[in-house]
């Protein structure tokens, strides 16, 4: 398991933005203003990318509130099952949990992945 950051040209909106970042002015695909707000580019860089990789796969991460949301999911001993969480936009297939990866979800590598992204650095 490896935690790396790259830097963008343009905001990233990974599966995990729309329930870490909530869309205030409209649709969340056509919205401009975000709850928290999505973050700024770091100046000389852009704006970052956290890519979580293990066995091939990569888990995108584009702020700090996707981070604490994604170790707010995968610190629970049992998931959640997708249709709880996809309250919001009433699909059962909405959320990026439903979505992730069997490789992810493994109680042992759950715990390994929040361990590593509650020390990461975020900027």
């Amino acid at each position: 398991m490896q935690i790396r950051i790259e830097y963008r040209d343009n905001p990233v909106r990974t599966p995990i933005t729309p329930w870490a970042h909530r869309a205030v002015d409209g649709p969340y695909w056509s919205a401009t203003v975000f709850d928290p707000p999505c973050p700024r580019p770091v100046h000389g860089k852009g704006y970052p990318v956290w890519f979580l990789d293990h066995r091939g796969r990569s888990l995108v991460l584009a702020s700090p509130e996707e981070i604490a949301h994604v170790i707010d999911i995968l610190s629970r001993k049992i998931l959640p099952r997708s249709r709880e969480l996809g309250q919001p936009y009433l699909a059962v297939n909405s959320h990026w949990l439903s979505r992730l990866h069997a490789s992810f979800k493994p109680w042992k590598v759950r715990q390994e992945l929040v361990k590593r992204l509650r020390n990461l650095p975020l900027r």
